[in-house]
């Protein structure tokens, strides 16, 4: 598997050559001649590339197996890094409690309020965002080795996009109080134009584009969001309602791996719980079809016994 720094000193080479192609005077009328030298500079393939997706219901292991895969991942190089625009905390939290690696940078991206009626800034939060992840992609430029990137509580992203689109983009509402006001009540305003939810959904995708340009420098991505129901109705239909991530809806179509973390209780004949399994089912995966509706158990709890970890290898012995 070629290593992040491999991938660095590849590039530098490309962009080397090509400063000398395009310095270096010729009669040449080749109007490409730039882009034929990249191209014959081209002699590495990166293999460490990963863009995945991870829902789940709260506690079912999301960030937990990013985590473990970082750490058991025995391949990558001395002093990488992980970073985490961690939304609730969650990744700083599981890595103090177990883990206390001090290569895993959990970022806050929250940006407070300077006003008592809301507690974050939210359009200062979304440019917070964007200037985390292009300090990430500057460092890579510089060569520091960065592991891989997991953004925890996507969700919280989303609504971080919405809320902007009605207070910046469309004037619908003057914080985010208001911007949580869907009824249209008091000063806020609905959105009118089914159209409008374009600005939405390119504020999110910002964030995708940046994640694609670390995947081409050869970071491990991930996306780890919450799940949200979609046709939820009281009564005995509720054993119907189906579930979905809770990211813009075109998000799927972006990432070619999508994991879903799932919860399964045991029971034995009695009706007594014996067990609790947590397994990872990739429900999408572009780069493996091997993999494609595959399950591994990643975690055991038992009332009576001790819990057994797993993890899930895929994150890191190039399968992805």
């Amino acid at each position: 598997m070629a290593g992040f720094g491999q991938t660095v000193k590849a590039q530098q080479e490309i962009e080397k050559v090509v400063d000398e192609v395009v310095s270096k005077p010729t009669n040449s009328k080749d109007p490409y001649a730039a882009l034929r030298a990249e191209q014959e500079s081209m002699s590495h393939i990166i293999k460490t590339h990963s863009f995945a997706g991870i829902f789940g219901f709260d506690g079912t292991a999301k960030s937990a197996i990013v985590l473990d895969a970082f750490n058991k991942d025995e391949t990558k190089i001395d002093d990488s890094v992980l970073h985490a625009v961690d939304f609730d905390n969650g990744v700083g939290m599981l890595n103090s409690a177990i883990y206390d690696n001090p290569n895993v940078i959990s970022w806050n991206p929250w940006k407070m309020g300077n006003k008592d009626r809301t507690a974050y800034d939210y359009p200062g939060t979304h440019q917070r965002v964007m200037d985390i992840m292009k300090y990430i992609i500057s460092e890579v430029e510089k060569g520091v080795t960065v592991w891989g990137v997991l953004v925890s509580g996507l969700d919280s992203w989303l609504e971080i996009c919405t809320n902007n689109m009605r207070i910046i983009d469309l004037g619908l509402a003057k914080d985010g109080i208001d911007a949580a006001d869907n009824r249209g009540a008091g000063e806020a305003k609905r959105v009118e134009r089914q159209s409008d939810w374009a600005i939405r959904n390119t504020r999110f995708h910002q964030l995708t584009a940046l994640s694609r340009s670390l995947v081409r420098a050869g970071v491990r991505v991930f996306w780890e969001t919450h799940l949200r129901a979609t046709n939820f109705s009281y009564g005995k239909e509720t054993d119907t309602t189906s579930w979905m991530p809770e990211w813009e809806k075109k998000t799927n179509n972006y990432l070619p791996t999508i994991i879903w973390m799932e919860q399964e209780e045991h029971y034995d004949d009695d009706g007594v719980l014996t067990k609790t399994e947590y397994k990872a089912r990739f429900k999408k995966c572009k780069t493996n079809p091997a993999l494609q509706d595959q399950a591994r158990t990643v975690f055991v709890t038992r009332p009576n016994g001790q819990p057994e970890w797993f993890g899930l290898s895929e994150l890191y012995d190039g399968s992805l």
